[in-house]
């Protein structure tokens, strides 16, 4: 098996690990099913997109947040300069009626309560074995090329142990994404119809997986070796298109529980820290932890 193949193969491995794949202008498709599979998912997808947008209770988009927030900055404002001409005020002494004026301290944002979640950090820790998978598979990686390199390996094991640490890449996406789609249907019931048609689309890709899986554990000769990449990259594709839809439909499920969190504690205003400039932890209640409750199977451990 040439070198060329080992390149070849060595940078799919690499960009299938962190989400991106060489795509079929490398190896055009071979497979119509799986073609068709793939056109299926996207409907599926669209579906999907429009169950998740006709949602209700959604808190405000990010445009109208920053009218909001900065509404709340204009004001907080002309309190400040008010505050700071009564400081000046107090610090010249009595007043002319011969007593010490008080200075009336308004309550923080006009009394309204503001709340705060970071999405993106939650996200994080859902994802996280998902990363860690990607760290272990990219040290299998540097170890494998370091035995080769050293003369430990001959070229057909280097070449063969590189298929399957693809292959299992790949098996760990599928799994993922399965995982996600039972947490969501368990979780959120408004979308479970949609959901469900999705997992239909992915489920007979699992056939197709498990025997990518059996061919690399047993080596492929080179002259199939195109077949076997153009539907690794098929279904990497497909598996990379849908954890992208459930990340996203889960982020706009945190915001939507986040808001009926809110309105449960009586808080007016929930933002991310990250789309503000500032924000003061002592004036504002992190909801986070709120949202671990209501959503255990996100974060009580296990995949699920």
């Amino acid at each position: 098996m040439g070198k060329r193949w080992i390149a070849i193969i060595l940078v799919s491995v690499v960009l299938g690990l962190v989400g991106g794949v060489i795509g079929g202008k490398l190896f055009p498709s071979r497979d119509p099913e799986l073609q068709g599979d793939v056109a299926g998912l996207k409907r599926t997808v669209e579906a999907l997109k429009g169950s998740v947008a006709a949602l209700v209770d959604l808190p405000e988009d990010v445009s109208s947040l920053e009218k909001k927030i900065t509404a709340k900055v204009s004001s907080l404002e002309e309190e400040i300069a008010g505050l700071k001409e009564k400081i000046a005020e107090l610090g010249k002494g009595p007043s002319q009626a011969g007593a010490p004026q008080a200075v009336a301290y308004p309550a923080p944002w006009l009394g309204m309560r503001v709340g705060y979640v970071d999405i993106d950090g939650l996200l994080g820790e859902i994802f996280s074995e998902r990363d860690s998978m990607i760290e272990a598979q990219t040290a299998k990686l540097s170890d494998l090329k370091k035995a080769y390199d050293e003369g430990k390996i001959d070229e057909a094991t280097y070449t063969k142990e590189l298929l399957k640490i693809q292959v299992e890449a790949l098996k760990f996406q599928m799994d993922w994404n399965f995982s996600l789609l039972r947490k969501l249907k368990a979780s959120f019931g408004e979308i479970k119809g949609a959901l469900e048609e999705l997992e239909a689309r992915l489920k007979p890709l699992e056939d197709k997986v498990g025997t990518l899986e059996k061919k690399a554990e047993e080596g492929i000769p080179e002259n199939e070796l195109q077949d076997f990449y153009s539907q690794l990259q098929q279904l990497q594709l497909v598996f990379q298109e849908s954890e992208r839809l459930l990340s996203q439909t889960l982020a706009s499920l945190l915001a939507k529980v986040a808001g009926e969190v809110a309105q449960e504690e009586g808080i007016g205003l929930v933002v991310r820290p990250q789309d503000v400039i500032y924000l003061d932890t002592r004036w504002a209640v992190d909801l986070s932890e709120k949202l671990k409750e209501r959503l255990p199977v996100f974060f009580g451990g296990g995949r699920g």
